[in-house]
């Protein structure tokens, strides 16, 4: 089994003057932040991988000193990254016991990419609210089963 996260949230594009893999979270994104300690207490993690961007590394971060465990910053979780080659890395044996943190639309992209091939078993696409959490076993398929857990707290 392994975890999906979007995110939590984070400032608004709009207002933030930086570069966006800078772009950090909101005061609502750091509550939830530290929610995804409590929602994924009992889950037995190894790896956190996110994408090189402050939001992911912020979200996954207060889950990081929780367990002692490393954030590795993983370039198919960024933004611009090709859907077929996250897929790939993520039926990979040591994606097992991994928690993701990436973007919103790169689940999107991951959700069509494996719908377009006729591949049951991810988030659907437009599915993951920021900070939302997908727990994928795929020890419990074909396909693989999903359970998704909303933000704690939401706003």
């Amino acid at each position: 089994m392994f975890v999906l996260v979007r995110h939590s949230h984070a400032g608004e594009k709009k207002q933030w003057h930086g570069p966006d893999v800078e772009r950090p979270l909101s005061p609502l994104g750091h509550k939830q932040a530290h929610g995804l300690v409590a929602a994924l207490s009992g889950i037995e993690i190894e790896t956190l991988l996110s994408s090189p961007t402050t939001r992911c590394r912020q979200t996954l971060l207060p889950l990081a000193q929780a367990r002692g465990l490393p954030i590795h910053d993983e370039p198919l979780l960024a933004p611009d990254a090709p859907p077929d080659e996250l897929f790939a890395a993520l039926h990979r044996p040591d994606a097992d016991r991994a928690v993701f943190c990436t973007h919103g639309e790169i689940l999107n992209a991951l959700a069509e990419f494996a719908q377009s091939r006729g591949i049951p078993g991810l988030p659907p696409s437009g599915a993951t609210a920021k900070g939302g959490v997908w727990f994928v076993d795929c020890g419990a398929g074909p396909p693989p089963a999903l359970r998704y857990l909303a933000p704690i707290p939401t706003g």
